[in-house]
């Protein structure tokens, strides 16, 4: 790549890069519960060399002049760490980095501050040994960890606390502060937990979207005891609370009250930040695993610029549900990650968030996972929802879609219009929920698979996390809620009698409560084709009955 003389940003239309986490190392000497990543020892195969390293921090200057976050893994565990962190001071950037802290020594706390480091984070996760080190998975992690902060602070290097948010330790919050106050940290940032790698078998610590409004409010209450900085971290909702908390205050969100708080974005994932792995890959962030590249292939300001994922991120039209319309979507965003692991869709909602934007027009919103209720909200009183073409359009399709590798061209004629309009306005329809959904029915008897109806009785607080856990498995046709005690009903099919057993079993063991099974007995199908060209009178639909393509349960 040729770069502009004395260095700049060969691609001006990309926003600026803030914040890189460079994981330098995936190898650890810790277990941690929540970890991304599956960490041993010894060094991964295919981790940059010193020479590629250093040609990558050559170019980072060109993204802007972010700060680099020297994260693992264990950073330390690189023998060339401060070689590289010297490059990159001489190179006019700003590093931090983030061990554990049980690696630390003297020797090494020395050469950090020479070479350059101006900040560490350390991780503490409980108030003492015993929370901690469960949770890290080393006993005398705790221990360590605290000999690791006095070292810092004899060798003159600003530290903050990093504290992972979970069931466990939300009631230990305070006494965790309080020690961060008293070790003398900067900062105290809490992490809410994104279930990804090791941690997607920590379903069960991962709070519910009520109890993270509770703590990001109880965080803006709490930052007006302190003059150290709280930062929230993979909560980009706090974002949104902020601004909710200091209108109703009637304070201006500025940086003089909230310090950068009031500049930045909640989830900076593909605008602000990125992540690079120890092999080069490049992604929106470390829990997002979407390659967006790779530094050994392509040149990393260009990866920035242009990488397809960072793009849509930065394209407020992309996003799904409720983020999509929200009016707080450019200062929160929400935790792309989370929607990835969640919802299977990285530009879904965020699916631990409880807010509900004003704009929730139902014809616009479509919760991802899809958990719809069972009465929907009828649409404004007068609202003209589908004119002649589109009525045209749903009568040729609602039960005749054409079977041809241009099926809208089919539509398009027989409606006459264009293949290109007849597929907006399908889009359209759907964006307004007049659609649902377009898609095949199968017999899956037929097709020798076996179906059931499942229920459950969940707790309000329980939901999410059980919902979760349900649409993990690929056997889930489509799921609801209802207004009963029973509240939460699915569907599975499965090749065999057994395996549906083994599927519901596994749900009610994973999350602590009863499934209900209710096995298809005999097929039936209750069908309305609605006279779309004469709307003036639906009462005269016609239902046919018993079509083999559908089930139901005893």
């Amino acid at each position: 790549m040729i770069s502009p003389p004395g260095g700049g940003n060969p691609f001006p239309a990309a926003p600026p890069l803030r914040l890189i986490a460079w994981e330098v190392t995936r190898s650890c000497n810790l277990a941690c519960r929540h970890c991304r990543a599956e960490a041993h020892p010894e060094p991964y195969a295919g981790e940059l060399s010193t020479r590629a390293a250093k040609a990558l921090i050559d170019t980072l200057p060109q993204t802007g002049n972010p700060i680099v976050i020297l994260t693992g893994g264990e950073p330390l565990l690189r023998p060339d760490i401060f070689h590289l962190a010297a490059h990159a001071r001489d190179r006019g950037l700003r590093c931090v980095m983030a061990p554990n802290g049980t690696m630390i020594s003297a020797e090494k706390a020395r050469r950090m501050r020479e070479a350059g480091i101006a900040r560490c984070s350390i991780s503490l996760d409980g108030p003492d040994a015993a929370s901690h080190d469960l949770f890290r998975g080393v006993p005398g992690a705790f221990a360590a960890a605290l000999r690791g902060v006095a070292l810092l602070k004899e060798a003159g290097i600003e530290f903050q606390i990093n504290t992972t948010v979970t069931r466990r330790n939300l009631g230990d919050f305070p006494r965790i502060f309080a020690l961060a106050r008293d070790l003398g940290a900067a900062a105290w940032h809490i992490f809410l937990l994104v279930p990804m790698g090791r941690a997607a078998g920590l379903a069960a610590e991962v709070i519910p979207a009520e109890s993270y409004e509770q703590v990001l409010n109880w965080l803006y209450d709490f930052r007006k005891t302190t003059a150290m900085h709280l930062k929230a971290t993979c909560a980009p909702h706090y974002y949104r609370i902020m601004r909710q908390r200091a209108l109703a205050e009637g304070v201006p969100v500025t940086p003089e009250r909230f310090g950068m708080d009031a500049l930045t974005r909640g989830c900076l994932g593909g605008t602000g930040f990125c992540f690079i792995s120890h092999t080069g890959q490049v992604q929106p962030c470390g829990y997002l695993e979407l390659d967006c590249g790779n530094v050994r292939q392509r040149p990393f300001p260009e990866i920035w610029a242009s990488a397809e994922p960072f793009v849509r991120l930065r394209t407020p039209a992309a996003y799904r549900g409720k983020c999509g319309i929200c009016e707080y979507h450019r200062v929160c965003g929400g935790c792309r990650a989370r929607a990835q692991s969640l919802a299977g869709d990285y530009l879904a909602e965020e699916p631990l968030c409880s807010y509900v934007p004003p704009r929730r027009d139902r014809g616009r919103m479509r919760p991802e996972p899809e958990i719809p209720l069972a009465a929907e909200d009828p649409p404004p009183a007068g609202e003209d929802l589908a004119d002649a073409v589109d009525r045209r359009i749903l009568g040729l399709i609602q039960s005749g879609f054409p079977l041809d590798k241009r099926p809208y061209a089919v539509i398009g004629r027989a409606a006459g219009i264009g293949e290109e309009e007849a597929l907006a306005r399908v889009q359209g329809m759907k964006e307004r929920r007049i659609i649902r959904r377009i898609g095949a029915n199968f017999d899956s008897a037929r097709l020798g698979w076996h179906s059931t109806l499942c229920a459950a009785q969940v707790p309000e607080d329980r939901l999410e996390t059980f919902i979760a856990a349900v649409n993990r498995h690929p056997g889930v046709t489509h799921n609801y809620l209802r207004r009963h005690a029973r509240n939460v009903w699915f569907t599975l099919i499965a090749p065999s009698e057994e395996a549906l057993a083994a599927l519901t079993e596994g749900i009610a063991r994973e999350t602590g409560l009863a499934v209900l099974s209710l096995p298809a007995t005999r097929m039936y199908k209750i069908r309305v084709d609605f006279p779309w060209d004469a709307p003036e009178a639906p009462e005269k639909a016609q239902q046919k009955v018993a079509n083999p393509l559908s089930s139901a349960y005893r």
